[in-house]
């Protein structure tokens, strides 16, 4: 009996004990939900090969306003002058250790002697009268009769032809200054409707025709006789306004045509600002003429083409004179290397395609 009971007892103990630790896990799931929410898991670090390479990717380039031919050929470029010119610095610790050169050098009786010659003192009237005594001939007295020497014979005719010879260079003097005079002079004058200007001839008178513009006036200002700085400048801008003309002409200008004008205009052009005006604009056309044959030669797309192009567009960069001529180039430059790598990488898929596998 008091087996069985003390039996019964513990499996009692057992059973009420057994309760308690479900309790404690069924209470699990409550301390779960209790705990703080998760942390958003963090971002994979990205390899530093990588993030160099996103750094180093240049920024996408933004398409800049195209510039007509004539904007140009017309626009005027500045003298570029520094902000702030250069100057040197002085060494002030040079300076502070820096010590003249011995007045004299040598043993003491030396500098003593070199330092007499050049602090001695020296009277003017003593070097003028010294002069002038050593000026004085030496005067010697002669009772002798003077011997004539002089045995030729006066020759008239000979006179005559050394009087005639001075005349005609006179003369001629006289001859090439009035004509180089008459070269100086201009004369215009209007003939059904152009402008004739005539030239002095290089003689003492008269005048040649120089040349004809056609639908140009007279001007405002009439005189009888014009000079180079008059008549210049009228020739110069007619030359000019027809360069400008074929540029306005519709489809491809005629850069030939055009040049050949700048070329006439730079003959007359009597300032350095209109010869410069020429200049740029003779240089805008050739860089024109560049940029043209590198677009024709990039349309034809292979490679012995897109690198004439590449050529013709380096050849248009030296001749650019400002920041917006310079990126406009060099951003086709970029796009013929571009198109270059690609036909590159089409031939050796090509050739790897055509290429039997072993």
């Amino acid at each position: 009996m008091g087996k069985n009971s003390l039996l019964k007892s513990t499996a009692k103990k057992k059973k009420k004990t057994t309760p308690k630790v479900a309790a404690k896990a069924k209470a699990a799931p409550k301390a779960k939900a209790a705990a703080k929410p998760k942390v958003a898991p963090k971002a994979k670090a990205v390899p530093k090969a990588k993030a160099a390479a996103r750094a180093k990717k240049p920024a996408p380039k933004t398409k800049k306003k195209k510039v007509s031919m004539k904007e140009l050929i017309h626009k005027k470029f500045d003298t570029w002058k520094p902000d702030k010119l250069y100057t040197v610095s002085p060494d002030e610790k040079y300076l502070k250790g820096f010590a003249a050169p011995p007045f004299a050098s040598g043993s003491e009786e030396e500098t003593r002697r070199i330092k007499e010659l050049l602090l001695k003192k020296f009277d003017i009237a003593d070097i003028k009268a010294a002069a002038e005594k050593a000026a004085e001939p030496e005067v010697s007295v002669s009772y002798e009769p003077p011997v004539d020497t002089d045995t030729t014979v006066f020759d008239p005719m000979e006179k005559a032809m050394k009087y005639l010879v001075a005349a005609v260079v006179v003369l001629a003097a006289l001859i090439i200054g009035s004509s180089m005079i008459n070269k100086t002079k201009y004369y215009m004058n209007a003939n059904e409707g152009a402008l004739e200007v005539w030239q002095g001839r290089f003689a003492p008178m008269g005048e040649e025709l120089l040349i004809t513009l056609p639908g140009v006036q007279l001007p405002e200002t009439i005189k009888d006789v014009y000079l180079k700085k008059d008549v210049f400048p009228i020739i110069f801008n007619y030359y000019v306004e027809k360069a400008d003309t074929l540029l306005e002409v519709p489809g491809m200008p005629d850069f030939g045509g055009i040049k050949n004008y700048l070329n006439r205009a730079l003959s007359y052009a009597v300032t350095s600002a209109s010869a410069e005006a020429a200049y740029n604009r003779l240089n805008n056309i050739e860089l024109m003429i560049l940029l043209y044959k590198a677009d024709v030669a990039a349309s034809k797309a292979t490679i012995s083409d897109l690198k004439d192009a590449k050529r013709y567009l380096n050849e248009a960069e030296g001749l650019s004179t400002d920041d917006l001529q310079a990126d406009m180039i060099n951003q086709k430059i970029d796009e013929v290397d571009i198109m270059i790598t690609d036909l590159k990488a089409k031939e050796v898929k090509a050739k790897a395609t055509a290429t039997p596998a072993e």
